[in-house]
């Protein structure tokens, strides 16, 4: 797929058909979320991949709506996709190398990188997923056996789309870029005369 047609694919997919997804389709989204740059080239994430019910049940059950953080209400629509795919961040090996300033932020950059990739190569093999933050992480961490070393950053929901989703509006291009500093021009304004 062109790389323009991928990334306007990509969308946030709450649906999905009751469908497997098979090894090798993981396999190779796996291989795109490991390809991305993170600093100092340690790649700090790793991945669990959740098929069993039962499991994604568990997952699920520490999830929380909006910012219900406390709430009752789960995002029980994460259980028909058949496969969720949690990026887990070690933080040992990034604080080893950059002290407290991985732990507070490196890693979040790092496996952001690395989510992005498999979004968008989830969109380029015709699946569908979702950026999943709002989960109660002591919880979740209780339920993957996480170290303490380790941190769950993310996890996403890996199927064949019920629906191709809707494109939420975004805020115009013309009105975040700034030129030279951020008082810069915004873009639609035109130069002065004489150019600058």
């Amino acid at each position: 797929m062109e790389f323009d047609r991928v990334i306007a694919r990509r969308r946030s997919i709450r649906s999905y058909e009751d469908r497997d997804v098979d090894d090798d389709a993981i396999g190779l989204l796996l291989a795109y979320g490991h390809a991305a740059p993170s600093a100092g080239n340690l790649h700090p994430w790793e991945f669990i991949v959740v098929r069993d019910p039962a499991q994604r049940r568990r997952i699920v059950d520490t999830t929380f709506r909006g910012n219900d953080f406390d709430g009752t209400a789960h995002q029980e629509w994460l259980m028909e996709a058949p496969v969720l795919i949690v990026v887990v961040a070690n933080r040992a090996k990034s604080a080893a190398r950059y002290g407290e300033k991985a732990i507070k932020s490196l890693v979040y950059l790092d496996c952001s990188a690395c989510i992005e990739n498999i979004l968008l190569g989830a969109a380029n093999l015709s699946l569908a997923s979702c950026y999943i933050s709002g989960f109660r992480e002591p919880e979740l961490r209780a339920v993957l056996g996480l170290p303490d070393t380790h941190e769950a950053i993310a996890f996403l929901p890996i199927g064949y789309g019920a629906d191709e989703g809707q494109p939420r509006p975004k805020t115009p291009l013309a009105e975040i870029i700034h030129h030279e500093s951020y008082r810069g021009a915004p873009l639609s304004s035109s130069p002065p005369p004489g150019g600058r």
